[in-house]
């Protein structure tokens, strides 16, 4: 039987219009029949639920729509003409954020997981505010240390590939000034496929790793990986693993994944004891020793017995939830060290990290191979590649089989300060450097020093990168996606299409200002990442436009940060004549403010104002700066006053930008905005973040490996900075302005010397791609 729709659909235009004035005439009478009919009848109660189906008209019914019909099912074509992400690939990313957000929500909230347990806040009333703050404390160091078990899962699953073998100098040049080296042992591959997909911590990891993609290259080029780096994120395969409504991952290779490892497939329920551990080599005899991932010292928890009023101080209970995540000695405990069972030797992560640098020094030595940070050149390319050429900084790996090497394997420092210690004393010895350097000395190997020693600073691990501070921080862009929800949006595929072609855009900025550092949106920065994820095809697209390969350094000071945003804003409305970005936020109204002055860019503004919204939006789903890379100094003092300065500009422009909506009648940016946050499975608001307000993202897990949180030290000596008189003052582990490979304080430019007394001399110039992951042309955001 046809329905109504179908009788008016099938009619003409007059007897559509007189059919649908007659029902709405027939409504109205039967409206007014009912509501005339005596009280007993109104009053009477509903009929019963059988009743109910009995009655239903199937004709009449209208489907429910279904909310995964976006990204359920997904076919991801080949790679489009421009070289940029497909719709697909993006809506497949989405679908994979959700799946990590839902896995850190699990993991973090579970309670007594690592012996980490929440008894002493279950006495805390629930309204005191300090009780989730605390409980989310805990949660983050339960989840720091998934991640770091994680990491060396990871590194499990890329030993067992066997997909080629290390490189070595002399093939890395012979290889790279051909062009060749990219192209890798087809023989060797790695299939990764439905049955061979790794679990989903695994995944995580990988996913961090290749978001750092001159770290990767490199990392590959190494190991001997390059079939690995060539096939990226199957991104088929993925998002059909992923279960569309409860997100959970299940791809059917845990068979494999046990046969290749060794390794339970879930690590939260291992196999073996042995899976409990973390197996460290002892720096001193090389011995292996199985240490506890955390030791929890559950004394320092606030006793039951003392429910007293300070119990409802929030300072109180933050202060005392700090003592509980910093204190342990295990491996992933601030406070870890260990004494090994062999030889007796007490050691901790310093130790870790000096004895990894001290043995690459040896395998570069006895096998040739090259150290970290030698084998890529200034634009990110090793020697050769996709028609640029780029001569690998490998000028530090001359002395350091040399004479240098010999004498700081002799001095075996017991940390990275010291075996800095060393190595400048050692640039001062000029009967050391006269048999260690082929004099006149190269000028690039002072970039080749501090690339190589910005690998191995806080970083113990087998990668180019501390990977947990990685995935920690990609931990904010995550939750995010999770609340912006793009994927339940109706118009998903046009979103997806829009940010694609606003991501082009940007690259197109990078291209046109290669020294300077563009800072993407948030929808910007998902089709980033989408694109980095396939690193053969983002590689080979930011060379042939940029002429490098653009780096995505994820630490970069808030100063730094906020100044390219402001720029990077100005720079697309003049392009597009279109806002950057697009929410109403107080941040982002007064970036626009403040490039808003003059007639021009008066009209300018009144051009952009049609493409903002109208409505007031949840402060959780603003698509404005992407921070998650944002890291806060906590030894620079010049910073804070810098910041303060800033954040008085702001100030000046957020009060600029009230002025303007109160003269147009519309509600004015709010100041204090927050956000309902339960990423680690308890309710918290947190502010909207945004430079120089509120809590660094994720700061202060506790964690004692790499640095996992939103603050860092930028000292020398400290995270990716280098000796001195090698480096002139780069900051936040990445260079950030100037010319070609330099480090930013000290002058010259592409790398040229700025005499900083004794040594090398200090690097100049900076940016332009930026040594070892940092710098302009996009590669510090």
């Amino acid at each position: 039987m046809p329905n109504r729709l179908s009788k008016l659909f099938s009619r003409s235009d007059k007897k559509k219009e007189v059919t649908v004035t007659t029902e709405r005439a027939s409504d109205s009478s039967s409206l007014s029949d009912s509501q005339s009919s005596p009280p007993s009848l109104r009053d009477q109660p509903p009929p019963d639920y059988e009743q109910s189906q009995d009655r239903h008209d199937p004709d009449h019914a209208i489907d429910v729509p279904d909310i995964t019909a976006g990204f359920s099912n997904l076919r991801i074509p080949g790679r489009g003409k421009d070289g940029l992400p497909m719709t697909a690939e993006c809506i497949a990313h989405l679908k994979l954020l959700e799946c990590f957000y839902r896995l850190r929500a699990d993991v973090a909230s579970r309670d007594g997981l690592f012996g980490i347990q929440n008894p002493t806040f279950k006495q805390v009333p629930a309204t005191n505010d300090g009780r989730a703050e605390c409980l989310k404390k805990l949660a983050e160091k339960r989840w720091a240390i998934y991640v770091e078990r994680a990491i060396d899962r990871y590194e499990t699953w890329l030993t067992a590939m066997d997909t080629g073998r290390p490189i070595t100098r002399k093939s890395l040049k012979v290889l790279g000034q051909k062009g060749w080296l990219l192209e890798g042992d087809a023989g060797n591959e790695y299939r990764i496929e439905s049955s061979t997909m790794p679990p989903v911590d695994v995944l995580m990891v990988w996913h961090s790793h290749m978001l750092n993609p001159r770290a990767y290259l490199e990392d590959c080029l190494r190991a001997g990986r390059i079939s690995l780096w060539k096939r990226g994120m199957p991104w088929e395969t993925v998002a059909a693993a992923i279960d569309s409504t409860t997100f959970k991952y299940a791809p059917g290779s845990e068979a494999h994944w046990r046969e290749l490892t060794s390794q339970s497939w879930d690590s939260l329920a291992p196999d073996t004891a042995q899976e409990s551990f973390k197996v460290v080599p002892c720096p001193s005899c090389c011995a292996r020793n199985s240490v506890p991932w955390t030791i929890v010292d559950q004394s320092r928890s606030y006793p039951f017995y003392k429910l007293t009023e300070d119990m409802h101080d929030k300072d109180i209970l933050l202060k005392n939830t700090d003592e509980i995540v910093s204190s342990g000695s295990g491996y992933c405990d601030k406070g870890f060290y260990h004494v090994c069972n062999y030889c007796g030797t007490l050691f901790d992560h310093e130790h870790l990290r000096a004895a990894r640098i001290l043995n690459d020094i040896g395998l570069l030595r006895d096998q040739d191979l090259p150290m970290r940070g030698t084998l890529l050149g200034v634009k990110g390319i090793p020697w050769r590649a996709f028609g640029v050429k780029d001569d690998a900084l490998d000028e530090f790996n001359v002395p350091l089989r040399r004479e240098l090497g010999f004498h700081l394997r002799d001095k075996k420092a017991p940390s990275m300060n010291r075996l800095r210690q060393d190595l400048e004393a050692a640039f001062k010895d000029r009967a050391i450097m006269r048999v260690s350097l082929d004099l006149p000395a190269p000028k690039t190997i002072k970039i080749s020093v501090r690339k190589t020693m910005a690998r191995y600073w806080d970083n113990s691990s087998a990668f180019a990168l501390d990977l947990n501070g990685a995935v920690i921080r990609q931990g904010s862009f995550i939750e995010k996606m999770h609340n912006i929800d793009w994927l339940h949006s109706p118009a998903l595929p046009h979103t997806m299409s829009r940010l694609i072609e606003k991501y082009g855009v940007f690259l197109n900025i990078m291209a046109k200002y290669p020294r300077d550092m563009a800072v993407p949106t948030l929808d910007v920065d998902l089709a980033w990442h989408t694109h980095q994820l396939s690193p053969k095809e983002y590689m080979s697209h930011t060379v042939l436009l940029c002429n490098q390969f653009i780096d995505h350094d994820d630490k970069v000071t808030e100063l730094k940060l906020n100044d390219a945003f402001a720029w990077t804003s100005k720079t697309y409305q003049k392009m597009t004549n279109k806002p950057y970005s697009e929410c109403t936020c107080w941040y982002c109204e007064a970036i626009r403010e403040s490039h808003s002055h003059g007639l021009r860019s008066a009209f300018r503004t009144m051009e952009i104002e049609p493409h903002l919204p109208t409505l007031q939006q949840d402060p959780g789903s603003y698509v404005h700066i992407s921070a998650h890379n944002a890291v806060r100094p906590t030894d620079d003092k010049n910073h804070t006053k810098q910041a303060e300065k800033q954040a008085a500009q702001l100030e000046r422009y957020y009060n600029k930008a009230c002025e303007r909506a109160r003269k147009k009648g519309k509600p004015e940016p709010k100041r204090d905005d927050y956000y309902y946050s339960a990423a680690y499975g308890y309710p918290v608001y947190i502010p909207a973040y945004s430079p120089f307000v509120g809590p660094m993202p994720y700061c202060g897990a506790g964690v004692g490996v790499g640095v996992g949180g939103g603050c860092m030290a930028v000292g020398v000596g400290s995270v990716g900075n280098c000796c001195q008189g090698t480096c002139g003052g780069a900051s936040a582990g990445a260079c950030s302005s100037g010319g070609f490979g330099g480090c930013s304080g000290g002058g010259g430019s592409f790398g040229g010397c700025a005499s900083s007394g004794g040594g090398f001399g200090g690097c100049g110039g900076g940016g332009g791609g930026g040594c070892g992951g940092g710098g302009g042309g996009g590669g510090c955001c």
